[in-house]
């Protein structure tokens, strides 16, 4: 610190003394530093290069000093030095550029630490977010997961990136969008294979586009979300779709329904789900959404068939037989689903047990359950089923 103050003392001496003074922030321990507006630019360059070697010899770790160096770089660039005036624009910017890789790797290496030690990284990401620019922003994020990238299972790196935003923080929300973009893009680039991280990609992803704050993103970041969207598996899409989906049988493409007179007689008010014979064919009674319910290393779902709002639940009592419940909540053991995919194609299961369309339970219709025997991959064709965009008429009253 000493140090620091005697070279700012002799450098504001030479100074020209009448002159009105230009604060640098951030305050040095109490005492605030000074650059003479009527300095000439090269003087001005000479006291930002002396900072900089003090901040080197003595605060090298420190971030608040060298962001307020840099921030005051950036200042005097913009509204008195560009880059292409002569050798001092040129030294200014290359300046500039030193103190902001410095001030990047200090940042992503903060960020990349909280993140290895599993500790939340909320704070800090709105210290980064709200304090430099956005490109810079964007800089430090891709720097950090880079860091972090072969550390950290990456189907949990996902769900750490979303501690980025806060709630009702617009900076925040834009900050883990830039994330999720940096982290998947990567992943791409590194040519890897991972399922888990896939699905909560697409989940990250489905939020982000279904929040309230995503309308007044930019236009530019939505387009690059539309992007990530893009390159996803379509099968994935379709599973996190907000206005849900149908669900045809890949072995006959008929389709899963819910009846709407046909009472299941059991104590938890069921409905009855079938498959109706004609192939390809689809009506809002097969309209499904998947929901999260737990987020672990992949999400855990629950699945409601939407035209009366009930979810779909196993009754063990019946064979394990697929039915709604169109009363009460939804219980982990019957209701709740883990879903893997194969190609265009969802499998979905409880346990050992797989959702497979079974026998014929009359002319036009068949029946649903879960069956052991279908943990490989894949599964049977009946026991895998393509995601579809329901058609919203009617053309005959379910049963």
């Amino acid at each position: 610190m000493h140090r620091l103050l005697l070279v700012l003392g002799l450098l504001m001496a030479a100074a020209v003394a009448a002159a009105e003074v230009l604060p640098l922030e951030p305050d040095l321990e109490g005492y605030q530093v000074v650059l003479r507006r009527a300095a000439n630019r090269s003087d001005k360059l000479q006291v930002f290069q002396s900072i900089w070697g003090a901040i080197r010899s003595d605060f090298i770790d420190d971030t608040d000093k060298v962001k307020g160096l840099y921030t005051q770089l950036s200042n005097f660039i913009r509204n008195e030095m560009q880059c292409t005036s002569g050798p001092t624009g040129h030294s200014a910017c290359e300046l500039q550029q030193e103190v902001r890789r410095h001030l990047r790797s200090l940042m992503a290496q903060r960020l990349a630490n909280l993140i290895n030690a599993e500790e939340s990284i909320q704070s800090y990401g709105m210290y980064v977010g709200s304090s430099i620019e956005p490109s810079l922003v964007r800089d430090v994020l891709g720097h950090a997961i880079e860091d972090v990238y072969f550390h950290r299972p990456l189907e949990k790196l996902t769900q750490q990136l979303d501690q980025l935003y806060t709630d009702r923080d617009e900076v925040s929300f834009k900050m883990m969008i830039e994330a999720q973009l940096s982290l998947y893009w990567r992943y791409q680039a590194m040519h890897d294979s991972n399922e888990a991280f896939l699905f909560n990609m697409a989940h990250a992803v489905s939020k982000i586009q279904t929040h309230h704050m995503y309308a007044s993103v930019d236009t530019s970041l939505q387009r690059r979300v539309e992007a990530l969207h893009s390159s996803l598996p379509p099968v994935l899409g379709s599973l996190f779709h907000p206005q849900g989906f149908c669900l045809l049988s890949r072995d006959n493409r008929e389709y899963l329904y819910t009846t709407i007179t046909d009472d299941w007689n059991y104590g938890l008010n069921g409905r009855k789900v079938f498959t109706w014979h004609k192939q390809n064919y689809t009506d809002s009674a097969g309209l499904i959404r998947a929901f999260v319910q737990e987020q672990l290393s992949t999400p855990v779902f629950t699945l409601r068939s939407e035209l009366f709002k009930w979810y779909l639940f196993v009754d063990p009592s019946e064979g394990n037989r697929l039915g709604a419940l169109r009363s009460g909540s939804p219980s982990s053991s019957t209701s709740f689903w883990t879903i893997t995919y194969v190609q265009d194609a969802l499998i979905f299961r409880q346990r050992d047990l797989t959702l497979c369309a079974a026998e014929r339970f009359d002319q036009e219709r068949r029946l649903i359950k879960m069956l052991p025997g279908q943990m490989h991959t894949p599964p049977s064709e009946a026991c895998q089923w393509l995601p579809v965009v329901c058609s919203p008429q009617y053309e005959r009253d379910a049963t």
